[in-house]
């Protein structure tokens, strides 16, 4: 999983990772800290994907 905020969603590699198989998360109301911006969806998506 890449995890990432929404004001980062013009990252240039995002879909070449995708196209890789890895996992997008794209956490909102979020730059470059989804831990301080948007600490619940972070631990969300997080244990989302654990659970998988």
């Amino acid at each position: 999983m890449f995890m990432y905020g929404a004001q980062n969603d013009t990252l240039s590699y995002l879909d070449d990772i995708k196209a890789n198989g890895v996992r997008l998360s794209k956490i909102p109301n979020c730059g470059h800290f989804p831990m301080y911006s948007n600490p619940v969806l972070m631990w969300h998506e997080i244990a989302t994907f654990l659970e998988k």
